[in-house]
């Protein structure tokens, strides 16, 4: 079994799997227990849990939105209260990012990933059993509380249990996982809608959340957590107040009233992000225990990552919603060729996403993440010139760069980011990167929905107008990248290294 003691006994299962005792003279941080691997376990176990939780959730996304129509149909129910399946699931989790991420450092992580995933499969069951759209979305709601438990902590997770030189290629294989859910998902969602019925697509992942959930209780260590401090509850409230209201005003979907209300949402979401700010500098400043300490920010290894991630998922989601319209509205290709297309590139994502992880832990993040950037801004460039009568070949090797530019910069850029901050504070940390990853879906949407809308005569004159724009936020993203670390992060001094006695390294 998984135990905790406070350094790695001679002759015990931490000399027998080679690992090396890390723990230091001094008390570095507040977690003083190494984690020691019995024999029956591995990393690799560890890694497979994650990067199934991982595959998990991309396939609920995937197959929910291949199946929206379906629902539509099937509970006589309008468009509006369809998108809102989608829309609230994403901004519940996301507003609640955080909150589970700081509760992580506190409980422990082990912790919330469980909760998590019994929460997360025990609702997917329920949302196959909703007997009206509206228990559907409270149930869809419901569920992003545990989704939100998962993301929040995975990549904390990973990160204690895996040495800093080999973070780049973990973070990639976990990339991998994500994205096969995302490829495999619109092909089961869509085949359990043809042959059997909706509800099926959402109990497709209850086996997985079981079997999930049983892995993760036998191969998780019960790490040692930190200690219990007082949260922060107000400005737990704050933050989720702050972020709900912006990305529904940002997505527009929460403006029922129009653009006074789409207005009114932001201005909402601007006010309690202000509060919540102040409130967290002043709870740091006393020394007193803090949702987030603003102060991580200051870390410009940290700050950077953020910006260059949230640049670069904004401008995959320029491509993600934009693409279709063009392939099939300007291309006119149907939906199963223009499918075809879009699988490819994250296919091609799949393969370039560990090895670029991997090439990261040798060369820091830097050049990888210049690559990446650099692929998108050329590809977006490029598909603001596309025309009706372009080569289809042309417009597939367009897509597959940007697969490729997101293979590039995602784990490079997520383990620059991680390892930026100490141990205390990986679970905020892992919490802050999937919330950035969403603010960038939101605002790809938001952004490239609002200009395609400016040409409504003229579906392509959108489409390259959004594009030319979509390359702006790269060439941003390229700038940002240039400021990043050159050097591997299992190198640098004073980031997440002190906590290894942690880890059962």
């Amino acid at each position: 079994m998984w135990y905790a003691s406070g350094s790695i006994e001679p002759g015990c299962a931490g000399k027998r799997w080679g690992v090396a005792d890390r723990t230091p003279a001094g008390p570095a941080t507040k977690e003083k227990s190494a984690i020691v691997m019995d024999k029956r376990f591995s990393r690799s176990s560890v890694l497979l849990v994650i990067g199934v939780s991982s595959f998990m959730g991309a396939l609920d996304i995937a197959v929910v939105n291949i199946v929206l129509p379906v629902i539509q149909k099937d509970l006589s129910t309008s468009v509006r209260a369809v998108q809102w399946i989608s829309v609230a699931f994403l901004v519940t989790a996301s507003g609640l990012l955080p909150v589970f991420g700081r509760l992580g450092d506190l409980w422990g992580h082990r912790t919330i990933f469980l909760c998590g995933i019994f929460v997360f499969t025990l609702f997917t069951l329920l949302c196959g059993l909703a007997p009206t759209v509206g228990w559907l979305i409270v149930f869809r709601v419901l569920q992003a509380v545990g989704s939100a438990m998962v993301v929040s902590v995975a990549t904390a997770l990973l990160i204690r249990h895996f040495p800093p030189e080999h973070r780049g290629r973990v973070l990639g294989l976990q990339l991998t996982m994500t994205y096969l859910g995302l490829i495999t998902g619109p092909t089961l969602g869509g085949l359990a809608a043809q042959f059997w019925n909706w509800r099926v697509a959402f109990w497709i992942n209850a086996p997985v959340g079981i079997a999930l959930f049983l892995s993760a209780w036998w191969v998780l260590p019960k790490g040692v957590h930190g200690e219990r401090e007082r949260f922060d509850v107000a400005g737990a409230v704050m933050l989720f107040t702050a972020v709900v209201s912006g990305l529904l005003g940002i997505t527009g979907v929460g403006g029922r009233a129009g653009a006074g209300g789409q207005a009114g949402l932001l201005l909402l979401g601007v006010l309690s992000g202000v509060c919540f700010a102040r409130r967290e500098l002043r709870l740091e400043s006393r020394g007193e225990p803090a949702l987030i300490r603003l102060s991580l920010f200051r870390n410009t290894a940290f700050s950077l990552s953020a910006g260059v991630a949230l640049a670069g998922y904004t401008c995959e989601y320029f491509v993600i919603f934009l693409s279709p319209f063009y392939l099939m509205r300007v291309l006119g290709l149907s939906g199963g060729l223009a499918g075809l297309l879009l699988t490819a590139k994250s296919v091609v994502m799949v393969f370039v996403a560990p090895v670029c992880g991997n090439l990261s832990d040798r060369v820091g993040p830097r050049p990888l993440s210049l690559a990446g950037m650099g692929c998108y801004a050329a590809s977006l460039t490029l598909q603001a010139r596309l025309t009706g009568e372009s080569p289809l070949l042309w417009v597939a090797a367009l897509l597959i760069l940007t697969g490729i530019a997101i293979g590039f910069f995602v784990s490079p850029n997520n383990s620059a980011m991680m390892g930026a901050v100490p141990p205390s504070d990986q679970g905020v940390a892992s919490a802050v990167l999937a919330l950035v990853r969403n603010l960038g879906i939101a605002l790809g949407v938001a952004l490239s929905g609002t200009f395609l809308a400016f040409r409504p005569e003229s579906v392509l004159d959108g489409f390259r107008l959004a594009m030319v724009f979509g390359a702006g936020i790269a060439v941003v993203g390229v700038i940002l990248s240039a400021f990043q670390q050159s050097v591997p992060v299992g190198v640098l001094k004073g980031t997440a290294d002190a906590g290894d006695e942690g880890t059962g390294l």
